[in-house]
């Protein structure tokens, strides 16, 4: 272990308790005279969930703390993340898109791989296109089969080599060969899983065939989505169950409790896209997902970046400039006019 200074996102260590500093730092690193008032308000009074609470549009802006990380050697380029799970429907595609769209926005070269037999990574990817907004990521899209039902090539992804970032959102067989390479050949194995009681044996299955694979194994962190507040919810409850079950079978499990877990919600339901910052508009109103939603979908992203942190080392620097989430009409501005920049030089590369 060594301490090191390390630019980095305000909250991401904040929820292993691996930031090494007092409320006086905290309230000297705040970008404005309120919110160091808001720090020192309520950091005695809250403690360590002050740390969860903190207003998360803070997140994107640069801030220096002494943090103590475990290096094992320069950081992986390409870092490969893999989002699997052996059951359609449980998130994945989910995870992988504001994943990416979370690193993108933080200024890092994404690149995700929708090998999904439905390609619903690309379609979201497209509907955001053709509404002038570039989520600050690519996909590559990448088909299963063959038209006579063969098992394609493997996937080239020689020419992604200058990424930070490759994302898998991977099939639900795992049989598949592409599949199989996504959940080998990885840094990071991401597990969504959801309060489903249905669901336990097929994610103990996936931890069966993650252990399965020769050689060592990149670490299985498990991401509880769709989840509630309710404290007398059974199969909240049998979740907590199966996530003490999974820690002990060496799984990286959120250390936060259940409150600022991601909850399921109506609205995201409703959304044309996947993507967490879509606007939709639906009888004359603009519907949009909540500030509070966001939050808890940003802490668990966060968690994950401070998780990939603990045991690689500090992410690579920033290719692009960051962009903030707290005003999303600035957010959508900026990302529209990085679309319209693309576009014409794309137009250019090709005349």
């Amino acid at each position: 272990m060594r301490v090191t200074y390390c630019p980095c996102i305000f909250v991401r260590d904040c929820l292993l308790s691996r930031v090494c500093v007092r409320a006086s730092a905290l309230s000297s690193t705040c970008v404005n005279r309120w919110q160091s008032r808001w720090v020192g308000l309520f950091f005695t009074s809250y403690g360590r969930r002050f740390l969860y609470a903190f207003r998360f549009f803070f997140l994107p802006r640069q801030s220096v703390f002494l943090i103590q990380i475990s290096m094992t050697g320069a950081f992986p380029r390409p870092f490969v993340i893999t989002v699997g799970v052996p059951k359609g429907g449980e998130c994945k595609t989910w995870v992988a898109l504001n994943l990416a769209g979370l690193l993108g926005l933080w200024g890092h070269d994404v690149v995700v791989v929708d090998a999904n037999p439905m390609h619903d990574l690309l379609k979201d990817y497209q509907v955001l296109e053709a509404d002038s907004i570039w989520p600050r990521f690519d996909v590559v899209s990448h088909d299963l089969l063959t038209v006579d039902g063969s098992q394609a090539e493997d996937l080239d992804l020689s020419s992604q080599r200058h990424r930070d970032f490759i994302i898998y959102d991977t099939s639900q067989y795992v049989q598949l060969r592409t599949t199989k390479l996504a959940w080998a050949g990885c840094n990071l194995l991401i597990l969504p899983i959801t309060p489903s009681a249905q669901q336990i044996r097929n994610y103990l299955e996936a931890l069966q065939l993650n252990n399965a694979f020769p050689g060592a194994r990149p670490p299985l962190l498990v991401l509880p989505c769709r989840c509630t507040v309710l404290k007398n919810a059974v199969a909240e409850k049998r979740l907590e169950l199966l996530l003490e079950h999974l820690k002990d079978q060496g799984c990286i499990v959120p250390p936060f409790s259940r409150e600022w877990r991601i909850p399921d919600n109506d609205t995201l339901k409703a959304q044309d896209t996947r993507w967490i910052f879509s606007e939709l508009e639906f009888d004359g109103k603009k519907k949009v997902l909540s500030q509070d939603f966001l939050h808890k979908v940003i802490v668990s992203l966060v968690w994950i970046r401070s998780e990939i942190e603990r045991i690689y080392g500090q992410f690579p620097a920033p290719k692009l400039r960051p962009i903030g989430t707290d005003d999303r009409t600035e957010m959508l501005a900026r990302l529209a006019v990085e679309y319209a920049d693309r576009t014409r030089r794309q137009r250019e590369s090709a005349a």
